[in-house]
């Protein structure tokens, strides 16, 4: 076998084991289809499905495979849900679960590691076009920032931010210079700050296509070491989540809302873990971005903040 390939050969050889069985051959049988004489092939099966067989060739699995009348496709499909299971295993294995989640949140963390873990080893679309969602939220956050460096009040950061938002939804169109030097000329807002926004609004595009054009598969390590701060984060997530589904009972909140306010839990986790030790103001504002978004998004401000509560109770900042 590849080097690469990382399933124990005990591993290997239960899976081989399992398509001859399904093929209802013995092992004799299946050495006689390879054309291997009985005595010697016997003992030469037996050894690779019991993982005795050190490094197996490829061509005398594949030959193996052939004689099940099993598709190659199938076997290598198989190989890699066992990999998968194993290296997911590793991960877990390499973090502190505490004893404080229930079996349920322990299989919901488990599950949602393994889709998390599928998705960035195996991604669908290795080259897809630019995620738009995450280039404006990107563009806001990096523009929220500057503003509020520059101390501009609430009132004043409205037609900042539509300009922002004019750069952004004309990127493609090549009139950004216009657009630019119709503001520069109209002296109302600050040149300094309009300069600074369009030099975001290019860099972050120019970025973003950078980053998927560099987009390749990652290694093992780096992998294992993402998967590890994933199961971190739900396993300190899990329990402020479960409390507030429990509050959300107690308050009669519709059901379809569930997913939304779900949503706000992590928004504003997000932020305590960003802006905790930098900058409490900054933080205070971002939590009211955030609460006002999600108003308008029909949700309750009395049950936000009884949210928001539970969240600062349970959240656990790193050492600053």
């Amino acid at each position: 076998m590849p080097e690469n390939i990382l399933i124990p050969y005990q591993e290997l050889g239960k899976l081989l084991a399992k398509f001859r069985k399904s093929a209802k051959l013995s092992q004799a049988e299946l050495a006689e289809r390879m054309g291997l004489s009985k005595k010697r092939g016997y003992c030469h099966i037996s050894h690779l499905e019991t993982g005795r067989e050190k490094k197996p060739s490829l061509y005398t699995i594949l030959l193996y495979l052939k004689a099940c009348r099993v598709p190659w496709t199938t076997f290598f499909q198989k190989l890699s849900e066992i990999d998968f299971k194993i290296e997911h295993e590793k991960v877990m294995r390499n973090v502190d679960i505490p004893s404080s989640l229930t079996p349920d949140q322990r299989k919901k963390v488990d599950r949602d590691t393994a889709k998390y873990v599928n998705k960035i080893q195996y991604p669908k679309t290795p080259f897809q076009k630019l995620d738009m969602a995450r280039v404006k939220t990107k563009i806001d956050n990096k523009v929220k920032i500057l503003l509020h460096s520059y101390q501009i009040n609430e009132e004043q950061k409205t037609p900042y931010f539509k300009f922002a938002d004019e750069l952004f939804a004309n990127y493609d169109s090549g009139q950004i210079p216009a657009i630019f030097e119709r503001h520069w000329q109209a002296k109302v807002l600050r040149r300094g700050i309009i300069n600074e926004i369009k030099s975001i609004v290019y860099k972050t595009f120019r970025n973003e296509q950078k980053r998927l054009e560099k987009q390749k598969a990652l290694p093992s390590e780096k992998i294992r070491k993402m998967a590890g701060g994933f199961v971190r984060y739900r396993v300190k997530i899990e329990p402020i989540e479960a409390e507030v589904q429990k509050k959300l009972g107690e308050l009669n909140v519709p059901i379809v809302y569930n997913q939304a306010y779900k949503d706000f839990v992590r928004e504003c986790y997000s932020a305590l873990k960003k802006y905790y030790h930098k900058d409490p103001a900054l933080l205070t504002q971002r939590f009211a971005e955030i609460m006002k978004s999600w108003q308008a998004q029909g949700l309750k401000e009395d049950i936000l903040l009884i949210i928001k509560d539970i969240i600062i109770a349970h959240f656990e900042p790193r050492p600053s």
